[in-house]
């Protein structure tokens, strides 16, 4: 699958309306190849599969992955598809955007706590003003951070991760098949092959036989 280029974090935990209402949008606004993070976007996906945007969706190439902090409460299975971590492509994003912010806005509820609906409105609309300007002053600077960062990583542990496979004596595609094999077998952990079924059959009638004798 091509991975998409484009992020857009979902923070919506409520009706489905409301974050397809957004995902359309989106798709207008941003055009294709769309990924979206969203805290269940491993469910969120089939939702938008059976609405009337399951069509412009699939055809944009776009697809909905879950959020790092929230993909590790998923289980494995589920990570081993929908974890950003799994995802190439996908770069330093972790897709938590909306955390921080409410994190962030904490600080505001000892203003807010004994005022008035009017005066908490007005505190929490200063906040994310001042969340606004303080984050475009400082978007250069982020942007460079993350280049930095980006070129490190590529330039230090991409030799680390190539002397690792060339004394293993591996190679990339055993990794992606490993990978590939990992979440087969995991999509599959609850069922029993006919093999083993008759294996363990085989097995408990020689014992019978044994005892018989």
């Amino acid at each position: 699958m091509i991975v998409p280029p484009i992020y857009l974090t979902i923070f919506l935990i409520c009706r489905a309306k409301y974050p397809l209402a957004i995902t359309a949008r989106a798709l207008r606004t941003l055009g294709p190849r769309l990924l979206q993070g969203y805290d269940i976007g491993c469910v969120f996906q089939k939702t938008i599969a059976s609405s009337s945007l399951g069509v412009e969706f699939a055809e944009s190439q776009s697809r909905c992955c879950v959020n790092a902090f929230h993909g590790y409460s998923h289980n494995f299975v589920c990570q081993t598809k929908n974890h950003p971590n799994t995802i190439e492509g996908i770069g330093l994003e972790d897709l938590e955007t909306m955390e921080r912010i409410f994190s962030s806005s904490n600080q505001v509820a000892g203003l807010t706590r004994y005022s008035s609906a009017y005066h908490r409105r007005v505190f929490i609309d200063m906040f994310f003003q001042q969340w606004d300007s303080d984050k475009y002053q400082n978007l250069a600077l982020m942007l460079l951070n993350n280049y930095k960062q980006a070129l490190s990583i590529i330039e230090i542990e991409s030799s680390a991760v190539g002397e690792t496979k060339n004394a293993l004596g591996i190679t990339s595609s055993d990794l992606e098949a490993w990978h590939h094999q990992q979440t087969e077998f995991f999509e599959t952990i609850g069922e029993e092959s006919p093999w083993d079924i008759h294996a363990i059959a085989y097995v408990e009638l020689l014992q019978e036989l044994d005892a018989a004798e």
